[in-house]
């Protein structure tokens, strides 16, 4: 039997395509920013297209056929002089950076590798470990720093020395430190780029005297004895990689030992609730543009997310006892989809 393919009409050719639209512009935006021609543009007025290949060591008639791409998605402007400038839109992209540098610098590999994990055999997917730090921590600046900041005040007396498991770039503990200028800051994170971004970072603004930063895991915690105490540890989205890494034991022996051998200290976690499947925040606008693809990246790669009850439970287990739980600034984020934990040991 001959077969007809079903007749197209290009109304509907074109809300078909919109995906793949908005994954190439994702994947351009990306670069835009990350290669530095956003902010070049940004930084000098009517620039011209040769100049800014110049200044970048770019193909210039491929960086022109780019910025046309960019010109006809409303991010740049191209004149008949061949300058470029940014329009209010390519302006305003840069604020979001770290999402992008998290949710495709991060993770493009992972979704190229969609097929191959889906089999029943599959792997973890892969991730670039150094990116996803950097973003993480970008994005952190709106919500899980402030967070932080919110738990640390809960303190009674004065904590002096904060410890970031997972510290990725360092800003998040560059931040700390910097606002407070009493306390010593130790950074481990199992990428060792990242360390040595870390490092520059705390020399870049002045806080290499406070703040140490090496290789290290969350599961392999060196001596922290000599330092002053009370100590307040940080794991913020790490505690999900050791659940999937190790186990939920694991998580449990790291918290006693820790509590076991200073039970003074203080444990600040933030994790994201597991709420997948809850209508009333994944039809919400952010529970589409990040929860979504958020939620199905930790089905992918070697992290597991639970619910808050989950977690509650486990700090329970471990003898702890939450002193406070806070959630970002609704006007960023209404969802209550991420939560922060001071910890305690209970006295």
């Amino acid at each position: 039997m001959e077969h007809h393919p079903t007749k197209i009409v290009e109304e509907r050719l074109t809300a078909g395509l919109q995906p793949i639209r908005a994954f190439i512009l994702a994947q351009a935006l990306y670069h835009f920013m990350d290669g530095g021609i956003q902010e070049a543009i940004a930084s000098s007025k009517d620039l011209s297209v040769s100049a800014l290949a110049q200044n970048l060591n770019l193909h210039k008639k491929r960086l022109r056929g780019f910025l046309r791409y960019l010109a006809n998605e409303g991010y740049v402007r191209l004149t008949d002089n061949d300058t470029v400038n940014l329009t209010a839109t390519g302006q305003e992209i840069a604020d979001f950076h770290p999402w992008y540098k998290l949710l495709i610098g991060g993770y493009a590999k992972t979704f190229q590798q969609l097929s191959l994990v889906l089999k029943a055999d599959g792997p973890y997917a892969e991730r670039d470990s150094a990116s996803v730090g950097v973003g993480s921590c970008g994005i952190s600046q709106h919500d899980a720093l402030p967070m932080t900041r919110q738990l640390l005040e809960k303190i009674p007396g004065q904590w002096r020395t904060v410890i970031d498991l997972g510290c990725g770039d360092g800003s998040y503990l560059v931040d700390l430190c910097k606002a407070n200028p009493n306390i010593r800051g130790i950074g481990l994170d199992s990428d060792p780029i990242s360390v040595i971004v870390a490092l520059e970072a705390a020399s870049y603004h002045g806080v290499a005297d406070r703040v140490y930063v090496q290789v290290g895991s969350a599961t392999a915690l060196p001596d922290f004895s000599q330092e002053a105490r009370p100590l307040c540890f940080i794991t913020a989205f790490v505690l999900q990689e050791v659940l999937e890494q190790s186990g939920r034991s694991a998580i449990l022996e790291m918290l006693n030992s820790v509590f076991d051998h200073y039970p003074d200290s203080y444990w600040v976690v933030i994790e994201v609730d597991h709420r997948p499947n809850d209508p009333t925040v994944m039809k919400k606008g952010l529970g589409l543009a990040y929860y979504n693809p958020y939620y199905l990246i930790h089905n992918l790669t070697q992290q597991r997310l639970e619910k808050v009850e989950f977690w509650e439970k486990l700090y329970h287990e471990a003898g702890l006892h939450t002193v406070s739980i806070v959630y970002p600034d609704p006007s960023y984020d209404s969802l209550g989809l991420k939560v922060g934990f001071l910890l305690a040991r209970d006295r």
